[in-house]
């Protein structure tokens, strides 16, 4: 007994001796307006070695708490500003007071996009780009494929406005990947182009879109690029006392009405926030008329709560979401139509432990959903009453999680990371037309990154991944006679070369091998699907989609200037296509549709300039090609079908930090090389204005205005599901939007 109080007596001298050593400081300081001398407000001041951070108080004052000694990199933030950083040592750095003078700049000069790299390097090998809450308010829409369209490299696929998705470069559905704060949404957004991506726009506050296969990182799905949505469900940094934002939106195309909301409040070590939006929005108007059944009616929310303390900090948030929308599927018949009913429930958190040693930093995140998708066939009867028919009911469960384990340099290795991935999913599908049988997947993975300090002029990076999937395929009430396995286990691998010429001067470039595993609705599909149109048929003999990419870019950057070109070659091995066999189905009355592998090629680039021509006047120009063909031996040079055709955008911007004003065009040629069935679509000329009002210089209290397509032309998008594309795209839309932070 005595030998064991002395050994638990010394163990805990041990260990009073280990917090002794590892005292604990407080980074503090001011931010202010450089040319103003004034304070500037809600400043996102970080640590980028330990993630951690705070706002700037009502003063422009800020602390950090419980920091070890070591040498850190301050970074500090801010709306119309210039980005900040300064190395700081513990703990001669916290002796005084440290100053941050910013400088506003309409031009972002420098972005980490953590979604390209999963050790928070400044440093990037393959084209991404990322947008902040304003640039997310001048773009602002019922959507997220509406929001980003005519950005370099993404375009989108419209089917109204609900379902409209991004497209990265003529990558769609399950090969572009959608993150809510880095982890998977457990949607069905990706199986077929009436589904929605389950999050709402204004709740966003950053977006970040990487262009290229990101499968090293994120597994499959991410064969053609990511867009990963950013909330504050879990606050990163806060303020003390009570803060929030306001933002109301109206649009005129689809007299859309949408409010948001959302209130935080902080401690010294926690903060709580919840937010809430609503939105209503009508029928799509185009110059022929009013597109039926686009109408969008849809409420979410969610409460969250984050601590910090020492060398942790963490949350969770719940949420909820609750959708009806329409889908435009017979024109000509209007006593009849479709909806789509869905709603989610989910759960994410993150943890996150920083500390000394050679795994500096430990981050865990998750998110769980309960997803149910609903389609309903709707039916006036003569007597006036509405008959509803459940035709197909999709309940999936899904958790996703991420632990990442980031370490120190060693050698010629300057950062890296290594980490688990594991995702479950869980279907049911139900209905009077059900479309597949139930599933039940399950994803393991393990993938390390590594970034090598060549010399000042060159960095490197290694990476790979390797992961299993299982499929349980089992029997329902239109399936009952199936029951099928398939675990499958792929490989990817990426290496690239950042070269940092100058200060200015930055080119990348990427070879990776990435994978996509097919979906049970390309397997095992073998009904009608009522909202798309079809009769699909699956094919259990598909095989993973396996690519061989190579991706290069050069950027150049200034105060003044910023320009990038990138280019890029896909290689896809059997490549899955829905295509028309010509038949139609006896008793549906659909048209059928296979789903068959070819081998593809997709390859192409963009461009884009921005200058300050003035310290008043922008300039902004893009173009982008993307071009997609079969290259099996006996099909090569065969057009791959739904590719967006070149397009081109100008924008001319005046203003000052109070006000801004501009217009913009978009050109977008004919697309006339097309697959076998497929229609030519002809190119179209557009012009929009905007304007904008900032009430403070601060950005905090914002009025912005937007006219698209002002002069009613008629369009038709080569990506629009609508009818075959014979449907007009929306006309003139008036879109107003206040946003308010304090």
């Amino acid at each position: 007994m005595k030998l064991k109080l002395l050994a638990v007596s010394m163990l805990c001298v041990l260990l009073n001796g280990v917090v002794l050593a590892e005292e604990r400081y407080s980074v503090h300081g001011k931010v202010i307006d450089g040319d103003a001398d004034k304070p500037l407000i809600g400043a996102n001041v970080t640590i980028v070695e330990l993630q951690r951070g705070s706002a700037t108080n009502r003063r422009g004052e800020f602390i950090i708490d419980n920091i070890t000694e070591g040498s850190y990199t301050l970074r500090v933030d801010f709306i119309g500003y210039a980005a900040y950083e300064q190395l700081i040592v513990i703990p001669d750095g916290v002796k005084e007071d440290i100053i941050v003078e910013l400088y506003s700049t309409p031009i972002k000069i420098d972005d980490i996009i953590i979604t390209a790299t999963p050790t928070g390097s400044p440093l990037v090998y393959q084209a991404a780009q990322s947008y902040t809450l304003e640039e997310l308010q001048k773009r602002t829409a019922s959507s997220f494929g509406e929001m980003l369209n005519h950005e370099p490299g993404v375009a989108m696929r419209s089917f109204g406005s609900a379902p409209a998705r991004p497209v990265i470069r003529g990558f769609d559905g399950d090969r572009i990947l959608i993150l809510e704060n880095g982890e998977r949404t457990g949607d069905i957004s990706e199986a077929a182009f009436d589904n929605v991506i389950a999050l709402e726009p204004l709740s966003a506050n950053r977006v970040e879109v990487v262009r290229g296969p990101a499968s090293l990182l994120y597994g499959t799905s991410a064969l053609g690029g990511v867009v990963n949505i950013f909330t504050e469900d879990v606050p990163a940094i806060w303020s003390r006392g009570l803060s929030g934002s306001l933002a109301l939106t109206a649009a005129s195309m689809n007299r859309t009405g949408a409010g948001f909301g959302r209130l935080t409040y902080g401690g010294s070590s926690w903060a709580a926030t919840g937010r809430f939006s609503h939105r209503d929005a009508g029928n799509i108007r185009t110059p022929d008329g009013v597109l039926p059944d686009t109408f969008i009616r849809s409420t979410t929310g969610s409460i969250g709560t984050a601590f910090q303390g020492g060398s942790f900090n963490g949350g969770l948030s719940l949420g909820l979401l609750d959708m009806t929308h329409g889908i435009p599927e017979k024109i000509d018949a209007p006593d009849e139509s479709v909806e789509i009913q869905l709603n989610r429930y989910n759960m994410q958190g993150n943890a996150n432990w920083s500390g000394n040693g050679f795994f500096n930093d430990i981050e865990l995140r998750f998110n769980s959903s309960r997803f149910e998708h609903k389609e309903v066939e709707l039916e006036a009867e003569p007597d006036g009453t509405i008959d509803e028919d459940i035709e197909l009911d999709i309940l999936r469960y899904n958790v996703s999680s991420t632990l990442t384990l980031r370490h120190q340099s060693a050698g010629i290795i300057e950062r890296g990371a290594l980490g688990i991935y594991g995702n479950f999913r869980d279907m049911t599908v139900g209905g009077d037309e059900a479309l597949t049988p139930d599933s039940r997947s399950t994803f393991l993975a393990a993938f390390l990154f590594e970034e090598i300090h060549v010399s000042d002029l060159v960095h490197l990076k290694l990476g790979s991944r390797v992961e299993v999937q299982d499929l349980d395929i089992r029997g329902n009430e239109m399936f009952p006679a199936i029951n099928d396995r398939r675990t499958t286990t792929t490989f990817s691998g990426a290496a690239g070369v950042n070269f940092r010429f100058s200060g200015a001067i930055e080119a990348g470039t990427q070879f990776a091998r990435s994978h996509r595993a097919p979906l049970v609705e390309e397997l095992y599909s073998d009904g009608p699907h009522l909202a798309t149109g079809m009769f699909e048929v699956g094919d259990p003999g598909l095989e993973n989609e396996i690519g061989h990419g190579f991706d290069v870019f050069v950027r150049y950057q200034s105060t003044r200037i910023r320009a990038e070109i990138a280019g890029f070659y896909n290689n896809i091995s059997d490549y899955i296509l829905l295509q028309p066999t010509g038949d139609i189905d006896r008793d549906s009355g659909l048209p059928v549709f296979v789903y068959e592998a070819h081998d593809a090629t997709l390859q192409g680039g963009e461009f884009s300039f921005e200058a300050l021509f003035t310290s008043s006047l922008r300039v902004r120009s893009t173009l982008d090609y993307v071009r997609g063909s079969r290259s099996t031996e006996d099909e090569s040079g065969i057009p791959l079908p739904f590719i967006p055709p070149f397009r081109s955008s100008l924008e001319l911007q005046y203003g000052t930090n109070d006000w801004w004003t501009g217009v913009s065009t978009r050109y977008v040629t004919a697309q006339n090389r097309v697959a076998p069935g497929e229609d030519p679509t002809k190119g179209y000329f557009l012009v929009g204005l905007e304007a904008g009002y900032r009430f403070d210089r601060a950005g905090r209290h914002t009025l912005s205005v937007r006219i698209d397509n002002i002069f009613d032309n008629e369009y038709r998008d080569h990506l629009s599901r609508v009818e075959d594309r014979d449907f007009p795209m929306p006309g003139r839309d008036l879109n107003i939007m206040y946003r308010r932070t304090f």
